[in-house]
């Protein structure tokens, strides 16, 4: 009789600083109070030890291991012991939740522009309203320590991706066919001090949609230019910062988070096309092809060949991103884990 396949993981949920996180379930051995720790700094990185059995097992602060400053111990939060193979370690955490169900479809490899440690959170849970970093524990401390060098892949369903279905329109039956982008151009600018005007321009049919009030989960060690991840549509989508993936100065940090989901050149390949986000916009026009426009004349100190074109244009400096330069960068969003 064939095995049915697996169409969920199990998961335990914790908390440590203003990030939400998820591991395997399989990996946890117990968990004690904070209490129970023995303070003592180790050349590992460890924060201490706990008694478990017979054993010593070294803890380790999460938010230290994925970058965080260190803290001095306060006696406060949870230690969540993990074990693999003969290899223990624990790491304290604020707060560890129960073993929840999570089905492999919203399980999607985390976008490598955001960066993911080599590896220490290499995928993302994304459900309606949640998006939660799925740590690889065994990589967060030494070899030496869990034993492992390198993350072994999660096993799931073969599935359609997501990202490219969110894009056809015609992938359900009785859907109207999508028309064809007339020939626009999306102009915006971005909330931020240009000593020359700025203006920036993507295709109108790269331009997918705008959102505002987007709750924004900051990726540990990200680049400067990626301000973390957003749940669009249940998919996880990276923040870009044109400016400072430019080599700009970053823009500031503000209460606005219009946004504007974009995607990569369809067609291109069978790969998909990719998803990111652009923050913060504002000024958003549409212009009709041709334009009256000449190559800007003046030289730039940033980085201009990012850039497919850079124009003058009603006085304003226009820059055309390369989408996909960012996308190839992170490498393209090709579904759930396979």
């Amino acid at each position: 009789m064939t095995k049915p396949m697996m169409t969920t993981r199990r998961v335990i949920r914790c908390w440590a600083g203003p990030h939400s996180f998820c591991f395997d379930h399989d990996l946890l051995d117990g968990v004690q109070s904070a209490e129970a720790l023995y303070p003592s700094r180790g050349a590992d990185g460890s924060i201490g030890w706990v008694r478990w059995g017979e054993q010593k097992i070294p803890v380790f602060r999460l938010t230290d291991q994925l970058g965080g400053l260190a803290r001095g111990f306060t006696g406060q939060g949870t230690i969540a012991i993990l074990r693999r193979g003969d290899h223990s370690w624990a790491f304290l955490v604020d707060k560890i939740g129960s073993a929840v169900e999570v089905a492999y479809e919203r399980i999607f490899p985390l976008p490598a522009v955001t960066g993911n440690g080599n590896g220490r959170f290499p995928w993302v849970v994304v459900e309606e309203q949640e998006l939660d970093l799925y740590l690889a524990p065994g990589l967060l401390v030494p070899a030496a320590v869990s034993g492992v060098a390198e993350q072994p892949p999660l096993l799931s369903p073969q599935t359609a991706s997501p990202v490219r279905l969110a894009l056809e329109q015609g992938a359900q039956p009785g859907a109207e066919p999508r028309p064809p982008a007339q020939k626009q151009l999306i102009t915006f600018t971005l909330e931020h001090r240009f000593s020359t005007p700025v203006r920036f321009a993507l295709s109108a049919g790269q331009a997918l949609e705008i959102v505002s009030h987007t709750s924004l989960v900051t990726v540990p060690q990200a680049p400067v230019f990626v301000r973390g991840l957003i749940n669009w549509r249940s998919l996880p989508v990276p923040v870009v910062d044109l400016a400072a993936w430019f080599g700009m100065r970053p823009t500031q940090e503000g209460v606005s988070r219009r946004l504007m989901i974009c995607r990569g050149t369809v067609g291109r390949s069978k790969r998909d096309p990719g998803l990111l986000a652009i923050s913060p916009i504002a000024d958003v026009k549409k212009l009709d092809l041709p334009l009256d426009y000449r190559p800007w004349p003046d030289p730039v100190n940033w980085n201009a060949s990012l850039a497919l074109g850079v124009y003058s244009y009603e006085r304003n400096l226009l820059i055309v991103p390369d989408l996909d330069a960012i996308l190839l960068f992170q490498g393209s969003i090709s579904g759930p884990i396979q």
